[in-house]
């Protein structure tokens, strides 16, 4: 029986902790959980990843642990920096995210138009560069060939 009190002891610890971050500022489930081990690691709690992980589980039943949600603020948020999808594909894997859910997040949330909406918005910083500096730029920020060339033929730029 002592060992069952322990667990609850364990796993509402963490829990109180998981909600104790998440009022301050929504997480990803990866990051969310590499802060629970921390915590977990730090209160001396051996064998915790089942816990973790029911917690996590019951976190995104109830929905305070939506990484669909996140990631596509996340899309909005980094175009409106002027990354385009390339980039920030890379930026939600470095997160922890999977491939579907990256993809799912950047057809979502990364229409064409929104990347054209971007591209002009980031090439008025250069009003004086040539044709061939600006797709430079536009292609180290990460931004697709198609949204690169319909922002061309748009006629943003005069030849």
């Amino acid at each position: 029986m002592p060992e069952s009190s322990q667990k609850s002891e364990i796993r509402s610890s963490l829990l109180k902790y998981a909600a104790n971050i998440l009022s301050r500022r929504p997480y990803f489930r990866f990051k969310l959980r590499e802060k629970l081990f921390l915590r977990a690691e730090k209160l001396n709690l051996s064998n915790s990843d089942s816990t973790i992980n029911s917690i996590l589980d019951d976190l995104a039943k109830s929905g305070y642990l939506n990484d669909q949600y996140l990631s596509e603020a996340f899309v909005r948020r980094q175009l409106s920096k002027h990354y385009g999808p390339r980039i920030i594909s890379l930026k939600l894997k470095f997160l922890g995210l999977s491939r579907e859910a990256v993809t799912e997040a950047l057809s979502s949330s990364a229409s064409l138009e929104a990347e054209i909406a971007s591209i002009r918005q980031y090439l008025q910083k250069f009003p004086l560069l040539d044709h061939r500096k600006l797709i430079s730029k536009l292609y180290q920020r990460g931004y697709s060939d198609r949204a690169i060339k319909s922002a061309f033929d748009g006629g943003y730029l005069e030849d």
